[in-house]
């Protein structure tokens, strides 16, 4: 149920419903004693283009009577704005109390943990959420669960009139035009060839712009010797040769030849991480770490396509480091992400989790990006964002891919991908400040004894 004392966190979620409506969905932890707990307070700041917002509270083991006026207070907030607020209570006696105070707490004052609610105030009974933008003159709606919510906002808001466009299915082979009379193997090479070729030529110029600050630091005799540097320290200190060119490229240089590049440098022991016992934390590379990460995403929501995005700390873009079960039609096409028009895009910029239950009807997507989804085979998809706290910045995104539309988590599943992705990312935080550097000091070190 979550701990019992303080106000606990919040972790915000978006569910993207069909034909575009969302669903804000912020998951409380702890009891929730005032409006000062921070998932009042991130209710009521929804993103755009959201039809209702709903509280998450079966983390939560208690809520006090000023609780509860502060969730009535909550909901008459936002249904000034024209949104309505659910509140998701899996345990019944907190239902029923929460459902009778209809939100009138200030004047019943009933404690939701005391159980004495007056019966026949069940709103999840009183219609949509979804109509009409708020909930009856302000009040909350309960319901059981996020995907019941999800579920009733879909309902209302999916009613395509006659002269609604039908979304667009996925092309069929019949559709596509003929590939070249040529056989099967030697297309198939081309086709890695080409995208070898691709991939390279992406990530050639953060290279030679690493090699370009190295062979004017250090006076190097040519981009050969900076080349040589950097391949050194990559392979002594098992670092991907674009990882420490970002590096390179992204951190302030050391004062001079003689100095410490970090002096003030204080070493860390690495994170545990739970979720992957096995693996030892000390030695592995970012490699090992994220295909641990989407095995056991995967593994929770229970799919068998998923893929891996790191923040480009260049560009901010998300780049993608792993996959499984997704074709390299897929991979090449989302290889670099930008900053909107995607799920995993959204949940980087939000910091929140991104539910898109139906990809073939949500026009979030721009149609290419829509069609390399749908022929991939995924049609509903969960992207994480790898971050320690809801307020820091996340290191990257999960994205587990369904063959089927899907609905919104569970409390259980999204609490277990939070903790998954938190402790990525405090591991990939503690790489970046530890292995990272060792092997910035150590070029360093290397670059100023050059002869």
């Amino acid at each position: 149920m979550g701990a019992t004392g303080g106000p606990g966190t919040a972790r915000a979620e978006v569910v993207r419903l069909p034909h575009g409506d969302g669903l804000w969905a912020v998951r409380a932890e702890g009891g929730v004693a005032d409006a000062d707990h921070p998932a009042l307070r991130a209710a009521v700041r929804p993103p755009a283009g959201c039809s209702a917002v709903v509280i998450d509270l079966a983390l939560v083991p208690h809520v006090s009577p000023a609780g509860v006026r502060a969730l009535a207070a909550c909901a008459r907030t936002l249904a000034a704005d024209r949104h309505a607020l659910l509140l998701a209570a899996p345990d019944e006696r907190l239902r029923r109390a929460l459902s009778g105070e209809g939100g009138h707490a200030a004047e019943g004052g009933h404690a939701a943990e005391d159980g004495h609610a007056a019966e026949g105030g069940h709103a999840a009974e009183s219609g949509s959420a979804a109509e009409g933008g708020s909930s009856a003159a302000g009040r909350p709606i309960v319901v059981r669960s996020v995907a019941e919510a999800a579920a009733g906002c879909a309902t209302s808001a999916a009613q395509p009139s006659a002269a609604s466009p039908t979304p667009a299915a996925p092309s069929t082979p019949a559709a596509q035009p003929a590939e070249p009379s040529a056989p099967p193997g030697e297309l198939l090479r081309l086709r890695k060839e080409i995208r070898h070729l691709r991939a390279k030529a992406r990530t050639h110029p953060l290279v030679s712009r690493a090699q370009g600050i190295l062979e004017e630091r250090y006076r190097l005799p040519d981009d050969r010797a900076a080349f040589s540097l950097l391949e050194a320290g990559s392979q002594r200190f098992n670092v991907r040769l674009r990882t420490l060119a970002t590096a390179v490229v992204t951190t302030p240089g050391p004062r001079s030849y003689d100095s410490v590049w970090f002096p003030a440098r204080e070493r860390r022991t690495p994170p545990r991480l739970a979720f992957a016992p096995s693996l030892r934390t000390a030695s592995a590379n970012t490699a090992e770490v994220l295909s641990a990460v989407l095995r056991r995403s995967m593994e929770i929501v229970g799919t068998d396509m998923g893929n891996v995005q790191l923040v480009d700390p260049v560009t901010g873009d998300l780049r993608i480091e792993k996959h499984r079960g997704l074709d390299e039609d897929f991979v090449e096409f989302f290889d670099r992400v930008g900053k909107d028009g995607t799920a995993c895009a959204q949940a980087s910029q939000h910091v929140a989790r991104v539910t898109v239950t139906d990809v073939a009807t949500d026009p979030m997507f721009e149609e290419p990006a829509r069609k390399a989804i749908l022929a991939a085979g995924s049609r509903g998809c969960h992207s994480t964002p790898l971050v320690k706290q809801p307020s820091d910045r996340p290191e990257g995104v999960v994205s587990t891919h369904h063959e089927r539309p899907v609905r919104a988590l569970s409390a259980a599943e999204a609490r277990s991908l939070d903790e998954v992705g938190a402790q990525a990312a405090a591991w990939l935080e503690w790489y970046r400040h530890t292995v990272v550097l060792d092997a910035l000091e150590d070029l360093h070190f290397a670059g100023s004894t050059w002869r």
